[in-house]
């Protein structure tokens, strides 16, 4: 059993638990196939001359479809068809399901980075399987079935990638202590 987090605990857990690089991949194809569908079908919906209304119209559906999609669907307990494929889900350090405004934050870095590409290389190094946008988001994406590790103290890691200085908190993973006779 564990013991009551207190403000400055998180969660961790086992490393098998944590989505891999290969498995968040594929979400991420299948979630980036859905919304292109989506987008091809509003626009072919749309499809007028060149008319400034109209493309203003679509861009606008466009944000609000990627925010349902990429946010609101993305930290409800169905998730977006990728999370439902492959059995992850988004969840806090305090192991909660991830805020609206966390997995917001999340999406924009991952749509706006100036780390594009190495933010998901960087799961494949990271003891909780985190890319950047997760540490920065202090989210976790784990399989659906994922066991609790333990508790840790919420610390600040501080991290210089290419010249970007970045700190994060992250959950300090407690080491276990030899039993003395």
């Amino acid at each position: 059993m564990l013991h009551s987090m207190n403000a400055i605990d998180g969660v961790y857990f086992r490393r098998e638990d944590y989505a891999g690089f290969w498995l968040r991949s594929l979400v991420d194809v299948i979630d980036v196939l859905v919304v292109g569908a989506l987008f091809s079908a509003l626009g072919t919906a749309l499809w007028l001359p060149s008319i400034t209304w109209i493309l203003n119209l679509f861009l606008g559906i466009c944000a609000i479809v990627v925010f349902c999609y990429f946010v609101v669907l993305k930290r409800s307990k169905i998730g977006t068809l990728g999370y439902l494929v492959c059995g992850v889900r988004i969840v806090g350090l305090d192991r909660r399901p991830a805020t609206l405004r966390a997995v917001a934050f999340r999406t924009l870095f991952a749509v706006l980075n100036p780390l594009t590409g190495f933010d998901s290389i960087w799961i494949a190094g990271d003891p909780h399987r985190q890319a950047l946008r997760d540490k920065l988001a202090q989210t976790y994406v784990v399989k659906k079935r994922a066991v609790l590790a333990g508790t840790g103290r919420v610390v600040f890691g501080y991290y210089e990638i290419w010249g970007y200085h970045f700190i994060f908190r992250e959950v300090e993973v407690r080491e276990s202590t030899p039993v003395l006779s």
